[in-house]
């Protein structure tokens, strides 16, 4: 079975999880959640790094680390987008 690939759906699953226990954490106040995209894209930079060193294999065969921190960084600013996706298809909008 090639598992090439199975690297960045667990970056941009830990990322997603993380930024929504941001917003628990930080529910009183709003305004710091427009900080959430640049931590989720250092944290999955963060794990694009770990991934390398631990089984490299999993992360659709990266050459260097330099590689490693641009699908974590990438993988991470997803996990912003899959919120706004799960957001738009769920949530209903006022008026409607």
């Amino acid at each position: 079975m090639n598992l090439d690939f199975i690297g960045i759906p667990v970056i941009i699953i830990i990322c997603y999880m993380v930024a929504e226990i941001y917003k628990v954490v930080f529910k009183k106040n709003t305004k710091t959640y427009k900080l959430i995209p640049i931590l989720v894209a250092f944290l999955g930079g963060v794990l694009g790094v770990i991934i390398y060193f631990t089984s490299s294999e999993v992360l659709l065969n990266v050459e260097n680390v330099y590689n490693a921190i641009l699908v974590g960084t990438t993988s991470g600013f997803s996990a912003t987008g899959t919120n706004q996706i799960i957001k738009q298809i769920f949530i209903k909008k006022e008026g409607n």
